[in-house]
């Protein structure tokens, strides 16, 4: 559903204008049309170039292999109601259209594509009641004007809101300093995510991977699934690959939140000792503490610490936290066991572009130097948040005009904990952040459960200022 072409100068406003149609967006906009029934018709806009709302770049894809990496039973758009989406899933999908999905523990694990439907049919109602509008385009440039925001388009278009909320999706993905000299070789994939990257590749071809986290695990179960047959060979500084899920029953184990520490080496102190304290049980069920105990550990930490924390153990936390599915978890072992997947823990020094192959010249850990050849090159090093606010696009306006600055710790926005906006740590009136934009502030904000419960935290944060805007007129009348 999207909005009609304007036919006159003035242009179209709304109450909230969430840029953003993703996750993020699309569940900051259920809670708000739930928590705030009395918006009228166009209250709320939200600003998304895909035809469909909740899908983004994590459930946009359409790859069969792309699953959710924990169980459908601990997702959900409501935090109110955890087994939401699996419920959904028992009356919207069967076994024999994935039977993949079904595992004999009793543990679901749908493609994303399914997450993202069902993201769709949980909004729908307000698309067709139209308390809300699906601008089906792409913000450009977000300004002040007076007390309210004018937002303008690819497409031309002008649209003014009292309140905007960024949701937008992590910056895309750019290709390490070592590698620009290559960059516009068309055999290097800068971009995993671009629709159909792998399409064309030949199934023998020596492929080299630069990272080795989630995406990567998701670039080496594509091509398997294609068939391809030749070597990968996967890079990363430390050669870490993500970790799988326990075969138990989840049970958190720890306390990390009591007096929280207030270095990242004490804090690394402690979850070791959890983890020796009782060696029979799995790290899942510790590391899942760590997580849900997230916000209280970080906030505890000064600025210092947190940079720290996130320079030298960041790596380290993302693999075991950031599991694959059991599905992905096992094409990536065939392939390691059978040779045909090499993980190396290296640094790129250069690369060089010939006739018959791309060579990236390594110094793996330890002094070794290692020249390997490809084919093809594909990036998968995650979010460039270095580069958040100097891409050319809105964000970097809204940085430029004074309204929007990086985080002290360089995750993503400077927010406070009502998620506005801050800027020399003043809060920007009616501009808000929302999602792992903000997780400088709040920590762990990329599982969904996290992303769910922030998604709620600022639509209820919209509904309190629009009732003391409501209250204020009043007032005023």
């Amino acid at each position: 559903m999207t909005t009609e072409v304007q036919t006159s100068r003035q242009p179209a406003s709304a109450t909230v204008a969430i840029i953003g149609g993703g996750a993020t967006g699309t569940m900051i906009a259920y809670h708000l049309l739930r928590e705030h029934r009395d918006l009228g018709p166009g209250s709320v806009m939200i600003f998304e170039p895909r035809s469909k709302l909740g899908a983004g770049v994590a459930y946009g894809t359409k790859d069969p292999q792309h699953r959710i990496n924990v169980p459908a039973s601990r997702m959900s758009i409501d935090t109110n109601k955890p087994e939401d989406f699996a419920d959904w899933l028992k009356w919207h999908s069967h076994k024999t259209c994935d039977p993949e999905a079904f595992l004999p523990s009793g543990e679901v694990y749908p493609t994303r594509s399914e997450f993202g439907r069902y993201l769709f049919e949980r909004i729908t109602p307000f698309l067709i009641n139209k308390t809300l509008q699906h601008i089906q385009d792409t913000v450009v440039s977000v300004q002040r004007h007076g007390d309210q925001w004018r937002l303008q388009t690819a497409q031309g278009m002008i649209y003014v809101a009292a309140h905007v909320v960024i949701a937008t999706s992590h910056p895309a993905p750019a290709l390490p300093v070592p590698l620009k000299e290559i960059a516009h070789d068309p055999r290097v994939i800068s971009d995993p995510w671009a629709k159909d990257a792998f399409k064309t590749l030949d199934p023998r071809a020596r492929i080299a991977i630069i990272g080795t986290g989630l995406t990567m695990a998701d670039v080496v179960a594509t091509l398997a699934a294609q068939g391809h047959l030749g070597p990968i060979t996967a890079v990363s500084r430390r050669g870490l690959r993500s970790r799988g899920h326990s075969h138990g029953v989840p049970s958190l184990f720890g306390d990390f939140s009591t007096t929280p520490e207030k270095t990242a080496p004490d804090l690394l102190k402690r979850i070791r000792k959890t983890l020796t304290s009782a060696p029979e049980r799995p790290w899942q069920d510790t590391l899942d503490a760590v997580r849900r105990q997230g916000k209280t550990i970080w906030t505890a930490l000064p600025v210092v610490e947190q940079r720290r924390l996130v320079r030298h153990l960041r790596p380290f936390w993302d693999v075991h936290r950031f599991r694959i599915a059991p599905q992905v978890e096992h094409t990536l072992n065939l392939r390691a066991e059978t040779g045909l997947l090499t993980v190396l823990a290296a640094r790129i020094e250069s690369a060089e572009a010939h006739s018959d192959n791309l060579a990236l010249h390594l110094q793996e850990r330890g002094g070794r130097k290692r020249t390997v050849y490809a084919d093809i090159l594909i990036n998968t090093t995650g979010p460039d948040h270095a580069g958040i606010l100097t891409t050319p696009g809105f964000l970097s306006r809204l940085a430029e005009d004074g309204f929007v600055q990086k985080d002290p710790v360089g995750l993503g926005l400077w927010t406070d904990e009502d998620h506005s906006a801050l800027v020399d740590g003043l809060p920007v009136s009616s501009l808000f952040v929302a999602g792992p934009l903000s997780r400088g502030t709040f920590g762990e904000l990329m599982g969904l459960p996290e992303v769910t419960a922030n998604a709620q935290s600022v639509a209820a944060r919209l509904a309190d200022n629009l009732q003391n805007s409501t209250y204020a007129e009043q007032v005023d009348s």
